[in-house]
C-alpha cells in the first residue's frame, strides 16, 4: 500500500478527497491529513509518504511551498495541486515544480479515481526499478545506496522464504554470488532467481505467518505437481538489511533438509549445520560384496530396494542419501570391475538420477541399472539430453510401427526408469503422451488430405491394429469422431 497525505484548510474538500480514497483507489492509504501547510510538513518530517495532494490556496503556506519543501525533505514523493478555477493559470506553474498533476475544484471522482490509478502505476515503475538495483546486491553482500534503501524499506517488516522446487543439484555452489528479480512479479511476492532456475527467494510485507503461508503454499504449487518442493520461512518479521543473513542459511536448510518425494515448509532455524556424512556399516558392505562376486545380483538388487525403503519411511534427506550412494558406488567398484572401469560415468549419472527421481525407489531402480543391466554403447557415449533428443526423433520416426516403451528402450539401450525420467526432466509429457500425440497428429494430417480414406486404412498408417482403439482415442485427442473430422474437411 502506497501512503497519501492529504492538506486542506477546507474541510469538507479535505474530507471528500479522503473518501475517495478510501473507497475508489485501491494500493493507497491515507495515513495522514492537515489543515494547513505547516501541519502537512510537519507529518512529511514524521513519516514516509508516497503522495501529497494539497489544496494550492491555504493560509499560511500554500500549496505550491508546500510541494518545493516536500521535494527537499522525501526527493521521490508524488504531488496532485487542488485549484480553484480562479487559481487555474497560478496552478500551471506548479508543473515547474515537479508536481504530477493538478484537478480543478470541484474535484471530480472519475478524474480524480483516474489520476490516483496513473500515480499508482508510476509508482509501481519506480519500486520495481529501485527494487531491481537493490535487492540482487543486498541478497548477495554487495555494497548498495544505504539511502535509498532506508527511503524504500525503512521501518518495513518483511516474511521471507527460500523455496526448491524438485530435488536438490548436488553439484551447486553452497553460496549465492548472483542473482536477479524475477520478472514478471507474483502478487504478494517478490521473488529472487537463486542458484538455478528451480530455485527461488520470496519476499512479502509482514501481514502476518496465516496469510503468508497461505500465499507461499500457493506459489510453491503454482509448478503443478512435482514430488518435491522445499520451503525454508521465517516465522517473524525481518527487517530487509537481514536478507543475506537469511539465505545463507536457508540454503544450508535446503541442502540438510530436503526429501526425494516429499513437500515440505520448513520453519527458518538458526544453528550449526551438521557435517556428519552417512556410510554404510562394514558388515553390510562385506555381505554386499560376496553378493557381487558369487553373481547373486538378485540379492543385490533385494539389498537396494530395502535401502530405498528404509530411506522414505524414515524420511531420509537427500544429502544423507547421496553420499550413502557414492560411498555404496566405490564400495561396489572394488567387487566388480565393470563398475570400476565407469566409475565416474557412474557417479555423474548417479546425480542426473537423483536430480530427476520422484522417490527413492526410483533413484535405486536406476542406480542398480547403472550398475549391472547391461546397456547399449549409445547410451554410454550420449549425455543425458542427447539420449532424450534420440529418443524423441525416433518416436516421430517410427511411430507407425507397432512402438511401445520397452521397444524404445531396447532401441535406445536404456531402462524404462531412466527413459521416464528423461521425459519429466526435458519436457512437459510423458512416453505414452508424447506416443499418442504423433500419432494423432499423423492421423488428422491424414484425413484432411485424405478425408475418403478407410477408417482401418487410417488407423493402420498411424500405428493402430485394432480400429475401434483407434476411434476411441481419436475422439479423446480431438473430441470428435474420425468420421466426423473427415466430414468437416
Amino acid at each position: 500500500m502506497y501512503h497519501a497525505l492529504i492538506v486542506d484548510d477546507e474541510l469538507p474538500a479535505l474530507r471528500f478527497v479522503r473518501s475517495i480514497i478510501e473507497q475508489f483507489a485501491s494500493g493507497f492509504e491515507v495515513v495522514g491529513t492537515a489543515t494547513s501547510g505547516e501541519q502537512g510538513l510537519e507529518l512529511l518530517e514524521q513519516q514516509k509518504v508516497d503522495l501529497i495532494i494539497t489544496d494550492i490556496s491555504m493560509h499560511g503556506i500554500s500549496g505550491l511551498e508546500l510541494a518545493q519543501q516536500a521535494r527537499l525533505i522525501q526527493p521521490g514523493i508524488h504531488i496532485i495541486i487542488l485549484s480553484g478555477y480562479s487559481e487555474f493559470e497560478y496552478a500551471k506553474s506548479a508543473i515547474q515544480v515537479g508536481v504530477d498533476e493538478y484537478l480543478l475544484k470541484p474535484v471530480s471522482i472519475t478524474k480524480m479515481t483516474a489520476l490516483l490509478q496513473a500515480v499508482r502505476q508510476q509508482l509501481d515503475e519506480e519500486q520495481a526499478e529501485m527494487n531491481a538495483s537493490l535487492l540482487p546486491a543486498i541478497a548477495c553482500g554487495l555494497p548498495y545506496s544505504r539511502e535509498a534503501a532506508a527511503s524504500l524499506y525503512g521501518g518495513r517488516s518483511f516474511r521471507l522464504a527460500y523455496v526448491r522446487w524438485g530435488n536438490l543439484d548436488m553439484t551447486l555452489p553452497r553460496f549465492l554470488s548472483a542473482t536477479s528479480v524475477v520478472l514478471p512479479g507474483v502478487e504478494p511476492f517478490i521473488a529472487l532467481r537463486g542458484r538455478d532456475e528451480d530455485e527461488r527467494i520470496v519476499i512479502a510485507e509482514d501481514h502476518g505467518t496465516d496469510a503468508f503461508l497461505a500465499n507461499l503454499s500457493v506459489y510453491m504449487t503454482g509448478r503443478g505437481s512435482l514430488a518435491t518442493w522445499t520451503a525454508v520461512f521465517t516465522p517473524d518479521a525481518w527487517s530487509i538489511d537481514g536478507l543475506p543473513q537469511f539465505i545463507e542459511r536457508g540454503m544450508q536448510i535446503i541442502y540438510e533438509r530436503t526429501v526425494i518425494g516429499t513437500h515440505q515448509l520448513l520453519r527458518f532455524s538458526g544453528g550449526v549445520a551438521s557435517s556428519q556424512t552417512a556410510r554404510l556399516p562394514a558388515a553390510e558392505i562385506k555381505q554386499l560384496s560376496y553378493f557381487i562376486t558369487s553373481g547373486k545380483l538378485r540379492m543385490v538388487k533385494d539389498y537396494f530396494l530395502a535401502l530405498s525403503s528404509k530411506w522414505e519411511k524414515q524420511q531420509t534427506p537427500q544429502r544423507e542419501v547421496w553420499h550413502t550412494a557414492r560411498h555404496l558406488i566405490h564400495q561396489i567398484a572394488l567387487a566388480h570391475p565393470p563398475t570400476a572401469d565407469r566409475l565416474e560415468d557412474i557417479l555423474l549419472e548417479l546425480n542426473d538420477s537423483i536430480r530427476c527421481a520422484s522417490c527413492y525407489g526410483e533413484m535405486m531402480g536406476s542406480l542398480y541399472t547403472s550398475l549391472f543391466e547391461s546397456s547399449s554403447p549409445r547410451s554410454r557415449k550420449l549425455s543425458p539430453q542427447e539420449l532424450y533428443d534420440y529418443a524423441v526423433a525416433y518416436i516421430s520416426e517410427n511411430y507407425a510401427q507397432p512402438l511401445n516403451t520397452q521397444t524404445i528402450c531396447d532401441e535406445i539401450g536404456i531402462s524404462q526408469t531412466y527413459l521416464s525420467r528423461l521425459f519429466r526432466k526435458y519436457s512437459d509429457t510423458t512416453i505414452n503422451a508424447f506416443l499418442t500425440r504423433c500419432r494423432m497428429e499423423a492421423a488428422i494430417k491424414l484425413l484432411r488430405e485424405r478425408p475418403n480414406l478407410l477408417l482401418r486404412d487410417v488407423a493402420a498408417c498411424v500405428g493402430y491394429e485394432d480400429s475401434s482403439y483407434f476411434t476411441k482415442v481419436f475422439h479423446q485427442y480431438t473430441g470428435k469422431t474420425p468420421s466426423q473430422f473427415a466430414a468437416e474437411q
